[in-house]
């Protein structure tokens, strides 16, 4: 496998970075050290902490649910959240709020990560509408699941086993998805 370049290696590790900490408590010196290169080398590839933090804003899912899915989207979505926050990886979902709230530039960061997730919903969903309120409205519940669980430790599995957390929720999500006569 080939090493990842000098560019990637600093996003991916900022990434986890501001994934875990945001923007203010992380520096730049944080990111060198992980990715394995100098302060000075991040500074040259990526600018400045700001557009390192907008390059490294946590992706969408990178899958394609609709075609590796075994189960409804709702529940697949849902089931994925879960077993991240099981295994300890990081979760775009839940830092979406956090990383807005965090940035040096908050409207272009609302912007940006408006945009991207809406457009992996309607995507997943084949919402071509021009508002695209569906999208939104699976949007806004997904991101609830994930800051729920993840920022505020709601509905951990001593509370709610995750398979029954799986299929109440990913009710909800799908219900939405279903709905013919919804936004």
């Amino acid at each position: 496998m080939a090493r990842p370049s000098t560019r990637e290696a600093v996003i991916d590790a900022a990434r986890k970075l501001f994934g875990e900490r945001g923007y203010t408590a992380v520096t730049v010196k944080d990111v060198a050290a992980l990715a394995g290169y100098s302060p000075a080398m991040v500074m040259k590839v990526m600018g400045s902490k700001a557009k390192l933090y907008a390059a490294a804003a946590p992706e969408v899912p990178s899958f394609d649910l609709v075609q590796e899915r075994e189960e409804p989207l709702g529940f697949s979505v849902v089931r994925r959240i879960l077993r991240r926050r099981r295994e300890g990886e990081p979760e775009p979902w839940s830092m979406v709020s956090l990383l807005v709230q965090d940035a040096p530039d908050q409207e272009a960061a609302r912007t940006e990560l408006r945009g991207r997730y809406v457009r992996w919903v309607a995507g997943q969903i084949g919402d071509d509408s021009s508002e695209k309120l569906k999208s939104q409205l699976v949007v806004c519940v997904i991101l609830g699941l994930g800051a729920g669980t993840r920022v505020l430790g709601l509905l951990e599995p001593d509370v709610m086993p995750d398979e029954q957390l799986i299929q109440q929720y990913g009710a909800l999500v799908q219900g939405i998805i279903d709905d013919p006569g919804g936004a």
